[in-house]
């Protein structure tokens, strides 16, 4: 799913209402009771409903919602913000469809009204926002904000714009749900505006898919739709057709990490996978994990595997940094995953990135600080990560709440699935497994990561139907593997 920005969005509008054809009151009309459904969903029973709007297009949808909750017998209020000349005509022909006794002319914020037990309804400003939010617009959404009701916003939260936030110091709506139009938004993605959005439910209004396919962008969502194809596993194919995952770390006081990606690799359809333990906790492997097969050390050849994975464990004393250099030169073309404590050696030795052409780097927000620098916004910590992709030429997987992928090439795709129950030891360690499997089999860099934060984050949702994310532990993410690529038809 492609993300786009606020002129995007319009010209798709724009596009839809020419080509379906539909008229724009047709289209609002459609959107509007989609949400209206929504809306259903979240509030069954004889809730009050109060729908605050403004005199745009966005204030148009919410007149439409609120005339099919008095048709379904509502209790209905509307609260019109008189605060400007300007008004759609969208708007106005839906504003007359509303019986005149529901509807409440606000001409300044000392009129407007909240009632106990109402939910709200905001539907003040879209997606063509621009400018932050102040006077007596700020002085509404404060009073909103201070009421602690529930509230529902319709495309965006009132105040929060589309795309960057970084200079809008404008005040913002918080809603517990956001109803956003067809695609999501890349403000709707970022931890700084959670309490402003809330839970983001994508509304597909049927806008044009010819219009998004001819549109070349460069940020992502990813979705089932967007996946690459799983490969078929050919009946007359054997282990060594599925590739060959060498995994570099375990440490003695961290094996178990290297156990968790040498496990995770396998689950994830890599035909043999061997790792680097020291001699005293071979025996542990053989208990734990009996399908992984011990490299020899030191490492001088690489050829027999087709992918390595390097740092769940490692440490980072002189050892582990001497042996990271070692596997950077001997690489060549091997595909190859970093992560861990190999993230951390090597941003003290940012020289050897030359090694590391094409491969992929997995930091937590800490090894990513270190790689990139501190920033300030979170717009400009995804600026930190596009440029350090394109500038060293690889593939950045910035792990957390819709884990993003940077790549070479400046694209960037944020995940879809994952709960907080991943907020646990290891689950980076099972993400790096699962990702050196798919390289191993022969995927390309980017649909591995692509796959691999997919597959990650949804075993984790599965896990969820029937456990708690209090008691998650990285283990069940591998446990539930298995069911998150039947899942995806794999």
């Amino acid at each position: 799913m492609k993300i786009l920005n606020a002129t995007e969005l319009k010209e798709w509008d724009d596009f839809t209402i020419s080509n379906e054809p539909i008229s724009s009151l047709g289209l609002m009309e459609r959107a509007a009771t989609y949400c209206f459904q929504e809306i259903l969903k979240i509030h069954e029973g004889n809730t009050p409903f109060h729908i605050v709007v403004g005199k745009g297009n966005n204030g148009g949808d919410g007149l439409v919602i609120a005339r099919k909750l008095v048709e379904a017998n509502y209790r209905v209020r509307v609260s019109i913000l008189n605060f400007s000349d300007t008004v759609s005509a969208d708007f106005s022909t839906n504003k007359a469809r509303l019986p005149s006794n529901i509807l409440h002319l606000i001409h300044a914020s000392a009129d407007f009204q909240l009632h106990k037990q109402e939910v709200i309804i905001d539907c003040i400003f879209g997606y063509g926002l621009s400018r932050k939010v102040e006077g007596e617009f700020a002085k509404i959404i404060n009073r909103i904000n201070s009421a602690q009701a529930q509230v529902i916003s319709i495309d965006m939260p009132s105040g929060l714009f589309t795309n960057d936030n970084s200079e809008n110091d404008g005040t913002i709506i918080k809603a517990q749900y956001t109803l956003t139009f067809q695609c999501m938004k890349l403000a709707l993605l970022q931890a700084s505006y959670y309490a402003c959005y809330g839970k983001v439910i994508v509304i597909d209004i049927e806008l044009s898919p010819q219009f998004s396919l001819q549109t070349d962008r460069c940020q992502c969502y990813i979705t089932a739709k967007d996946l690459p194809q799983i490969k078929e596993r050919d009946k007359f194919a054997h282990k060594g057709k599925f590739g060959h995952a060498l995994l570099v770390g375990g440490g003695a006081k961290m094996r178990g990490a290297l156990i968790l990606a040498a496990k995770s690799a396998l689950r994830s359809g890599a035909g043999k996978v061997s790792v680097t333990l020291p001699e005293q906790w071979v025996k542990d492997l053989n208990i734990e994990l009996p399908e992984a097969m011990l490299a020899h050390q030191p490492i001088t050849n690489l050829s027999p595997y087709t992918a390595i994975g390097i740092g769940p464990g490692l440490g980072t004393n002189n050892d582990a940094v001497n042996n990271l250099e070692k596997l950077l030169r001997l690489r060549k073309q091997t595909p190859l995953l970093i992560d861990a404590d190999a993230l951390n050696i090597l941003s003290n030795h940012s020289q050897w990135l030359t090694f590391c052409s094409k491969a992929v780097l997995t930091p937590h927000i800490g090894e990513f600080k270190r790689l990139c620098g501190d920033f300030t916004s979170d717009e400009e910590k995804l600026d930190k990560q596009v440029q350090f992709a394109k500038e060293h030429d690889v593939f950045l997987v910035l792990k957390g709440a819709h884990t993003s992928i940077a790549t070479p090439d400046g694209k960037l795709f944020f995940n879809s699935t994952g709960n907080t129950g991943l907020s646990t030891a290891g689950s980076g360690d099972v993400l790096s497994g699962i990702i050196v499997s798919f390289l191993g089999q022969g995927y390309p860099p980017e649909e591995s990561c692509i796959l691999g934060v997919y597959l990650h984050g949804l075993s984790a949702d599965l896990a969820l139907e029937t456990e708690s994310a209090s008691s998650f532990i990285a283990s069940d993410c591998i446990a539930y593997l298995g069911k998150a690529f039947k899942a995806i038809g794999a």
